[in-house]
This record gives structure tokens, sequence and C-alpha cells, in this order.
């Protein structure tokens, strides 16, 4: 009897952990938006970069970066606020959330901060970017055990290392080739994966 109560509980757990992984897959799912955004902003500011080099105005390097993560900061803020009002949050859903804040504090102090001094090369900036948000992928698709976002975090970390070696060009096409990949690609993704839910949802109950 003790055996078979004991066996019970296990599953009623088992089952609850995997409710609670469900449900923070969805609410990351809720968040692709911002994986979109983020990707948008890497272009942008790369391509004020290229541009203000080639025209040496606007600042080139010292002023795109800074400039760019600031503005997806607020965006990121202003959007968050009015799409998550009064919605209930999760265990896990606070976890990945709080993954990601986390690492966003250290990306829009350090990366700024190294870009306005000038004490980092392109090759070693993008290798620090590139394994930062593979943790940050990493970190989320191990708790969500979302096989597309850990691919995300392979793609990263593949490209962190590879930011080590090649050239200038090199360099510029795996970026760009990543973050299309791994925040424009899965932000879409997930965004597909929740209005097709939310229709699910609505046919439901209809």
């Amino acid at each position: 009897m003790h055996e078979e109560m004991s066996t019970q509980d296990l599953k009623d757990r088992v089952a609850v952990i995997e409710s609670m992984i469900a449900e923070g897959r969805r609410s990351t799912e809720s968040w692709g938006w911002t994986f979109l955004l983020w990707g948008v902003a890497y272009y942008v500011a790369i391509g004020w970069v290229a541009l203000g080099q080639r025209l040496a105005v606007w600042g080139g390097n010292g002023l795109a970066w800074p400039v760019t993560m600031i503005a997806a900061v607020v965006v990121t803020i202003a959007i968050a606020f009015r799409k998550d009002k009064g919605q209930p949050g999760t265990t896990v859903g606070r976890a990945i959330v709080s993954i990601w804040i986390s690492v966003g504090i250290s990306m829009l102090l350090l990366f700024p901060a190294l870009s306005i001094s000038g004490r980092i090369d392109e090759h070693a900036f993008v290798a620090i970017i590139a394994a930062v948000l593979g943790i940050a992928n990493g970190a989320s698709g191990m708790i969500l055990k979302w096989r597309m976002q850990m691919a995300c975090a392979v793609v990263w970390w593949v490209t962190s290392i590879a930011a080590c070696f090649g050239s200038q060009a090199q360099l510029t096409a795996v970026f760009l080739s990543a973050l299309f990949l791994c925040q424009i690609g899965f932000g879409a993704y997930a965004m597909v994966l929740e209005s097709r839910r939310r229709r699910q949802n609505r046919e439901a109950h209809a």
C-alpha cells in the first residue's frame, strides 16, 4: 500500500513538473517577439557601424551599439508592460525571465563600455556576445527541455569559437548568420507557435 502511494505520489510530482515545463515553454513562446526585436536591433547596430565607418559620420563604432541597445531596451520594456499586464506568472516562467534579465543587464553594462573604450576588437566582441547568448539559450533550453532553443545555444557556442579565427569578412558572415537563425528565425518560430496555440484555444472555446 505504501509503495503504491509512493509510486502514485511520484507520478503526480512528475506530472506537475511536466506541466510547469510546458507552461514555461508557452511563456517563452509569448516572448518570441523579443528575440525578433533584438535580432533586428543587432542588424541595425552592425549596419550603423559599417555605414558610419564608410562615411565617417554618426560616431562610427562609438555610438552605434550604445544607442541601439538602449533603444531596444526601452522598446522591450514598453511592449512587455503592455503585453503582460494582468497575466499571472509561473515559477518556471519567472526563472526563465530572470535568466534573460540578468544576461540583458550584463550585456547592457559591458558591451557599450567595451565599445566606447575601444579596448576590445571585433573578434573578441562577437565571441563574448555569442558566448553570453549561448549561456542564456542553453540554460533556458535545458530548463524547458526545448530542443529548438538548445540548437540555438549550440549555434551561438560554435559562433563564439569561430569568432576567434578567420578574417573580418568571415566574422561578419558568421555573426549575421547566427543572428538570423537564433534571434530572428527562433523569434518568428516562437511567435508562430504562440499564434497557433491561441487559435486552437479560441476554436476549443468556440
